[in-house]
């Protein structure tokens, strides 16, 4: 698949910093983005068809007892599929189970014709495709941030160098997922986290981190809060602490409670 770059400008942080968060979380799960391909099958192709559904039950029966990610392929030749699922680190079981049936039920709906789909959410990663993609990093993105949300202009360096430290970092984590937070010489702190597929190797993870830098540099340069979504990697960036302290679904115990924050 060629590389593609998508920048594109929201205001779905600011809506999500004006509700109340659930218990256990410093935000919600929504909807970030999604990529279908055109209409590639028929009603009639049956075989791909039940191919993918099969492929869908088997990514949200496994990926919480596999630590988060699933990657598997059903079937043969002409309708085979290849798919995988990824959720973010610190979510706990019930929530990345919840995730990975939204993110299906997005895809059945709004991909339905295609043979391949990329749908992301706040909480977990969904791609499917019938030609195989496990191992190979790609450039898809996108960034996400708000035309108002600008930083101060002391803390741009710090933050971008505080990202930069963490897409150096998180690449070695066990699971290639790290959070961190940033004692601005302001004061405050700052937050991030990123994280990668882990169908990639721990090298292409930090060269797809370091890339999200490099494209959006301009878009989130200047810009208090921000997310960057992709094929193999994804970092999140913001002012207040918006993850859980553990990794709760690597645990399996309850997560600590997070004060509301508007």
């Amino acid at each position: 698949m060629k590389t593609l770059i998508i920048s594109f400008v929201a205001t779905l942080l600011l809506i999500i910093c004006s509700i109340l968060f659930f218990p256990c979380f410093g935000d919600t799960n929504v909807p970030r983005g999604l990529q279908c391909s055109e209409a590639d099958y028929s009603v009639n192709e049956d075989g791909f068809h039940t191919n993918l559904k099969t492929l869908m039950d088997s990514l949200a029966a496994n990926v919480v007892s596999h630590d988060g990610f699933y990657q598997t392929q059903v079937g043969e030749k002409a309708n085979k599929v290849y798919g995988l699922i990824l959720c973010r680190g610190d979510i706990a079981a019930d929530g990345c189970t919840n995730c990975t049936l939204d993110s299906i039920k997005v895809a059945s709906e709004d991909c339905s014709r295609s043979k391949e789909a990329w749908i992301w959410f706040r909480w977990c990663f969904l791609r499917y495709s019938n030609s195989s993609f496990f191992g190979v990093m790609e450039n898809t993105a996108a960034a996400i941030t708000n035309d108002t949300d600008f930083e101060d202009p002391s803390v741009v360096s710090e933050g971008f160098s505080f990202m930069s430290g963490l897409s150096a970092t998180a690449p070695d984590q066990i699971y290639m997922f790290q959070t961190a937070i940033l004692n601005v010489s302001q004061g405050g702190k700052r937050y991030g986290m990123a994280q990668c597929t882990r169908d990639i190797n721990r090298r292409d993870c930090e060269r797809c981190l370091n890339a999200q830098l490099v494209n959006f540099r301009m878009t989130i340069g200047n810009k208090r809060r921000w997310e960057i979504y992709g094929s193999n990697c994804f970092m999140w960036y913001n002012d207040y602490r918006f993850y859980s302290n553990v990794s709760t679904l690597l645990s399996g115990e309850s997560c600590d409670l997070l004060p509301n924050h508007h």
